[in-house]
């Protein structure tokens, strides 16, 4: 939920806060809003055949909601402009999206869990009306009409299966054929088209880390790449080639050729490169910030070392067992499951939000240290509290729970997390895959990368297994209490701030 959501995660959605600044009109006692939806958005239909009928016989005439396709050029355009306005962030765009008054929800589970918490508020406020009432949305928002005597243009548009960006720009080309009848779109998925993506990357000069990248827009001789693919740039690009036109020049693409580049790509890839590249991948923020989290619960609540390690092993392995069956060909169909994004921006938000707290509470800890008074700590767990604490998890979150639990998050982490991950050594491995005389060695290659990308991960459950064990260290920590707990400070605040960036880049 947005802006309403703002009191209590605001460094989180600032770039989600309603676009309105005058105050929000009242309806009567009556709660008015929009819902944008898409015919082919299996989401929206779930929200509006199943979960729309349960909430209207709640609220019967005082909540009234308009349905817009999305795919009217006025409603699309309406669309664009709530999201441009509220400066939603091109990654978190789509449909559905739900508009109440000065409150925005995108998403299936967004509005599952907000959309009546967002009604009862305006209710009590005594209702509120449409920012724009829905029979003028077509007089306000009217498409321009379309040059005459303009030549078709022809664009590929590579995108790939579970990449929100890509669900938006789909969105925006459907958009863009009605308003530009001459517009012919031919869709290719990265996985499947691989190696027309590379004929077209090294037609066009495309440096080899940006390829095999989605979503991705080639037309004549200009390309747009991820950030780059937004409604503007497309439209230009239209514009430019209207007069003359442009070809669908890759018709004739060899395939052969661009194979074969591909293998001389992957060839030129050692060891050495695939290990760098999955242990910068591995530094990912969703995943490590969860060990870290599940980690420093266990460390707080009493755990002893081998349950950290039973736990930390449990979710590295979780990560590395959903890494090698995506590469391998095996779980490519679970990516695409709706709740797996919004469970991942959960966890960015209560993760972010616990390294926040801890950052607080060490640097408190550092002035009580100062003062002399480390009895004082608030970090420091009294010890009949700890005894209270140590009961109660032990009777709820036993370590058989937690072991398989550990699992199935590392597993699902790891599959909202994948598509933004590899840059060009992972695509490029995975289509080599394919190539039966090289599936072997590219196998090798994506274990390789898989063991590097979980090598952080295991360094900080070790360090964590060692530090609880280690009498040294223990030691150090009373003779050193107060740099340490500064250095605390300063290691949570850096989290929990790169959490931040990660939600938002």
């Amino acid at each position: 939920m947005r802006r309403w959501w703002l009191l209590f995660v605001a460094f989180f959605l600032l770039a989600h806060q309603a676009f309105a600044q005058t105050p929000t009109p009242q309806a009567q006692g009556v709660v008015k809003g929009y819902l944008f939806y898409s015919p082919t958005c299996p989401h929206c239909h779930r929200i509006i055949e199943e979960f729309l009928p349960k909430i209207q016989g709640k609220y019967g005439n005082s909540l009234e909601i308009t349905l817009l396709n999305v795919q009217e050029p006025a409603n699309y355009l309406f669309w664009v402009f709530i999201e441009d306005q509220a400066k939603i962030p091109q990654e978190y765009r789509g449909v559905p999206f739900m508009v109440i008054g000065q409150h925005i929800l995108i998403g299936e589970v967004d509005i599952q869990q907000h959309m009546e918490e967002v009604v009862e508020l305006y209710l009590k406020q005594g209702g509120v009306d449409y920012l724009i009432p829905p029979d003028k949305i077509k007089e306000i928002f009217v498409m321009p009409t379309p040059q005459p005597q303009v030549k078709p243009v022809h664009l590929a548009y590579f995108y790939l299966t579970g990449c929100r960006e890509c669900d938006q720009v789909s969105q925006d080309l459907e958009y863009l054929k009605k308003r530009y009848p001459n517009l012919v779109v031919h869709a290719f998925d990265v996985q499947k088209d691989a190696p027309l993506w590379e004929w077209l990357g090294e037609k066009l000069g495309i440096p080899q880390d940006k390829r095999l990248t989605a979503p991705a827009i080639f037309v004549g001789n200009d390309y747009l790449l991820g950030k780059d693919v937004t409604v503007k740039n497309i439209e230009d690009l239209i514009d430019k080639y209207s007069g003359n036109g442009a070809e669908p020049f890759w018709e004739n693409w060899n395939r052969e050729e661009a194979i074969a580049s591909i293998l001389r790509r992957f060839q030129s890839i050692g060891l050495v490169t695939v290990a760098t590249a999955g242990l910068v991948d591995g530094l990912n923020p969703c995943a490590f910030a969860t060990l870290i989290f599940l980690i420093s619960y266990l460390t707080v609540t009493g755990r002893n070392r081998f349950q950290i390690l039973a736990v930390g092993s449990a979710f590295t392995l979780g990560v590395y067992g959903a890494y090698f069956g995506i590469g391998a060909g095996f779980l490519k169909g679970l990516q695409a499951l709706p709740w797996l994004r919004e469970f991942s921006k959960g966890i960015y938000v209560l993760t972010a939000a616990f390294c926040f707290a801890l950052a607080l509470a060490s640097f408190s800890d550092y002035l009580k240290a100062q003062r002399g008074s480390p009895e004082e700590m608030s970090l420091k767990m009294p010890t009949r509290l700890r005894r209270v604490v140590n009961k109660v998890i032990r009777e709820s979150m036993k370590v058989r729970y937690l072991v398989p639990l550990s699992l199935a998050i590392g597993f699902i982490i790891s599959m909202i997390e994948f598509v933004c991950t590899g840059q060009v050594y992972l695509p490029t491995i995975l289509f080599i895959i394919s190539v039966p005389e090289m599936k072997v060695r590219a196998l090798a290659y994506l274990l390789v990368y898989n063991l590097a990308f979980i090598l952080p991960m295991v360094t900080v459950f070790l360090l964590a297994f060692w530090g609880v064990s280690s009498e040294r260290l223990g030691l150090f920590f009373s003779q050193h209490i107060s740099s340490v707990k500064l250095a605390t400070f300063f290691l949570f605040l850096a989290l929990g701030s790169w959490l931040v960036y990660a939600f938002f880049a």
